[in-house]
């Protein structure tokens, strides 16, 4: 039988306690705010509690820090305040009751009924398996996601194998590489199936170029091979379209596979209360201030599209808190008027999808972009209403790198479409 515990009133609850819970739950109490954190782990940090190499926190913080030395300053600044916070809890159910939400959370000690003025989501990114970019085979140990080979190395002291071919040759993959290496592994291999390595140069140079580990493009997995565990993999040549070219198998013998291809927002929750979802960043559609197609709901981080920096996300999350704060104390409304911001050429997604607030002359909006192709000499231009505002030189831009513009509000009052473009010089 489920026993009701207790019940409690909030103006804001956040639900995820990765960077961007933190980030919002701290600057949400910042503003005078009362908050409920809830977090399904037994720990706060997220994501971040696994990830110890440095990078995190010269946006917000001016330092380069591990990910755990970055969540534990979030943490410590939560903490100064009187924020609630639930770990090991479910968020089961969430419904309108009166003016408020209604949150059922189960906790170890029994279910907890939230009442709340609003919801920040900040439930983040699940990561893509090898099953959901169809690859074939059996299903032998040896077989893991980034996240997982993470989670065994830095929290659990366990090498996942000695011979392991790494699938995705992005940010993430590129770091578990390295990792890999220093911990111990005999051999390294980076499978990428776009002409180019698509991480950062930096963790290019870093993580694979100073390690001589070695790497294979315009290549993909097409079959995991083994029964109890990892025998190898059958490698397979493909087009610049991503196209397998056949006749061109090859077999590499390994005992372990390690899937880092993409993140998937978990916008499941969000997507049963009815939030529109933008097909392009898989996440939902969201205004400046991060709330979404549902009045009261607001969303931050991975969960609203895949940031490089977690630095950014939790930018959004301060965003997220500051449109709860205009709500709570009325210190802003709508203008009455929405402006839609469109991807154009060149531009794969973009957020915030929408402009909708009052909000002073100087005040800046960030939009955050991911271009289409990798293009030299960049020129990224905001048209406004049919009339270019802003044009920007980038020396090069690339899909894997999350761009940005911002534009003052000012020069968005009153117009009905804002369109991004990037184009080459």
């Amino acid at each position: 039988m489920v026993v009701l515990t207790r019940e409690i009133k909030k103006d804001a609850t956040i639900i995820g306690a990765g960077p961007a819970g933190l980030g919002a739950a701290w600057r949400a109490s910042e503003l005078g705010l009362k908050v409920a954190l809830i977090e399904k782990e037994e720990e706060l940090g997220g994501i971040l509690m696994q990830c110890i190499h440095d990078g995190f926190g010269v946006k917000l913080f001016n330092k380069s820090l591990s990910g755990p030395e970055f969540a534990e300053l979030l943490i410590e600044r939560v903490r100064e305040f009187d924020v609630e916070t639930f770990t090991n809890a479910y968020l089961h159910s969430v419904e309108r009751e009166s003016k408020l939400w209604k949150l059922n959370v189960v906790t170890p000690t029994g279910v907890i009924k939230i009442l709340s003025s609003t919801i920040i989501f900040a439930t983040g990114a699940r990561e893509r398996t090898w099953f959901e970019i169809g690859i074939t085979g059996t299903r032998p140990a040896g077989v893991y996601t980034a996240g997982t080979v993470q989670r065994m190395i830095n929290l659990y002291g366990l090498l996942p194998g000695k011979r392991i071919v790494i699938v995705g040759g992005g940010d993430v993959g590129l770091i578990v590489a390295r990792h890999l290496i220093l911990e111990g592994a005999e051999s390294v291999l980076i499978v990428e199936i776009k002409k180019n390595l698509t991480g950062l140069p930096r963790n290019i140079q870093q993580c694979v170029l100073d390690f001589n580990i070695p790497y294979r493009t315009l290549m993909t997995v097409k079959e995991i091979v083994g029964k109890k565990r990892v025998e190898g993999v059958i490698l397979q040549r493909v087009d610049e379209n991503g196209k397998p070219i056949p006749g061109t198998e090859e077999f590499i013998p390994c005992d372990s596979v390690v899937f880092c291809v993409g993140l998937i927002p978990e916008k499941e929750k969000l997507e049963e209360l009815g939030a529109k979802l933008d097909p392009r960043t898989k996440g939902p559609e969201v205004n400046e201030f991060y709330e979404t197609t549902i009045p009261g709901i607001f969303a931050a981080g991975n969960l609203v599209q895949i940031f490089d920096f977690v630095d950014d996300a939790v930018k959004t999350a301060f965003q997220a808190a500051q449109g709860v704060s205009h709500l709570i104390y009325k210190s802003r409304e709508k203008s009455g008027n929405v402006t839609y911001v469109v991807p154009g050429d060149g531009i794969h997604c973009i957020t915030p999808q929408r402009i909708e607030w009052q909000g002073p002359d100087e005040e800046e909006i960030t939009f955050y972009f991911r271009p289409v192709k990798e293009i030299a000499n960049a020129i990224i231009k905001v048209i406004i209403d049919g009339e270019e505002k802003i044009r920007i030189f980038r020396k090069y831009i690339r899909p894997a790198r999350m761009e940005e513009v911002t534009v003052k509000r000012k020069l968005v009052r009153g117009a009905k479409e804002v369109i991004v473009v990037a184009r080459s010089k």
